[in-house]
């Protein structure tokens, strides 16, 4: 008798865990610990962030903890949650040229007990989530309410963002827009043309830009013939992280021995520019090896979204994989000399708490898609 209750206990315990991503998660937490040693090398020397390191790893194990049972959350209530979770993160991005604090000449933060938030981060899941809401049932629906309410959701904080400036979050938006119009059924044409009209909206507001935003992208066009001046200057970034990316060659400098990191020349080495460092000392093969195991990480969550039958859990998977592909893409390129230099860290390898949230929060998300299977009875056979 004892044994047969303690047999369907363990029954229940399985089918409470049935379906969640533990592959998934287990990733995140092996990118993030990898993410520790390199911001633990980026802070080595420098007294003043020598506390990054077991901070980042503090977090990113309570963050797994406490964002897992947002995977087990109804249906009903974060469909519910979803407008109000979308609007507050709005009215923190508004909010904060007025009561945020200026750091790096850049005002994003607001100071809150001691600690910097930042709005951008948190806003990145808050519109997966709602526009997962909004799309669910636009598949067969017109070019306003399938592409045109999507798009009016993601240029309002697009617009706050360039406006503090943090032009690379503003941009990282447009590709989770245009993956999850396309996986609710969005013409290829269309999403096509938003595109280039998006290319083409970059290029109007080019006069608005900051003066040192100019300059780098000048001095990033022109990356080749950048003059002595220029790598002082407008290009300092852009050359720092090409000569850390360079010198590690093939096999990279040995952890903890990149020049350009231990002797201060990298700038922002632990956040912006940590693939930077992970180049340089470990070099081509460490470099690709870390792409890889982060692309694979994505492909992954697309391979899951795929097999989700309703449609929400469909585009919070699908919305969720290419957030973290964008993001990769994106801090890779500039590091890189491929992409204009612009702040952008690399949720869960880079050091920072709002992002590390921002990601746990979008994996909660994932989690919580590969969980629900709710029916209903409207046109679609999945809530």
């Amino acid at each position: 008798m004892v044994r047969l209750e303690v047999v369907s206990r363990l029954d229940r315990l399985r089918g409470f865990f049935a379906g969640f991503p533990f592959v998934e998660w287990g990733l995140a937490l092996a990118i993030g610990a990898i993410g520790v040693v390199f911001i633990h090398s980026a802070t080595l020397d420098d007294e003043n962030f020598a506390g990054q390191a077991p901070r980042h790893a503090a977090a990113l194990v309570a963050l797994a903890l406490l964002m897992a049972p947002v995977a087990y959350l109804p249906r009903a209530r974060l469909l519910r949650a979803a407008w109000l979770v979308y609007c507050g993160a709005v009215v923190m991005l508004a909010l904060v040229p007025v009561f945020g604090v200026t750091i790096n000449g850049a005002k994003r933060w607001f100071r809150v007990a001691g600690t910097s938030i930042q709005p951008t981060e948190l806003l990145k899941p808050a519109l997966i989530l709602v526009l997962a809401r909004w799309l669910r049932f636009r598949s067969k629906a017109g070019f306003v309410e399938s592409v045109g309410v999507p798009l009016a959701l993601t240029v309002v904080p697009f617009l706050l963002m360039v406006r503090q400036p943090d032009l690379g979050s503003a941009l990282s938006l447009l590709p989770v827009l245009l993956a999850m119009c396309w996986v609710s059924g969005a013409r290829a044409r269309t999403l096509i043309a938003i595109a280039v009209l998006g290319v083409l909206c970059l290029v109007a507001v080019f006069p608005a830009l900051h003066g040192y935003q100019k300059e780098r992208i000048l001095v990033w066009l022109a990356q080749s013939e950048m003059s002595q001046v220029q790598r002082s200057g407008a290009g300092y970034h852009l050359w720092q992280s090409l000569v850390a990316v360079g010198s590690g060659g093939l096999t990279g400098s040995g952890l903890f021995e990149g020049l350009q990191n231990r002797f201060d020349f990298l700038p922002y080495r632990s956040t912006d520019f940590l693939f930077a460092v992970v180049a340089e000392e470990t070099g081509l093969v460490g470099g690709l090896t870390m792409i890889a195991v982060y692309l694979g990480f994505c492909i992954l969550m697309l391979r899951r979204a795929a097999r989700i039958r309703d449609r929400f859990g469909r585009l919070l998977a699908a919305g969720v994989a290419a957030y973290f592909a964008t993001h990769l893409f994106i801090h890779v390129g500039v590091c890189t000399g491929l992409l204009a230099p612009t702040g952008l860290p690399l949720p869960l390898l880079s050091y920072g708490r709002s992002s590390l949230i921002g990601a746990w929060a979008a994996l909660a998300l994932f989690a919580h898609a590969s969980l629900q299977r709710e029916r209903n009875l409207s046109g679609d056979m999945f809530l």
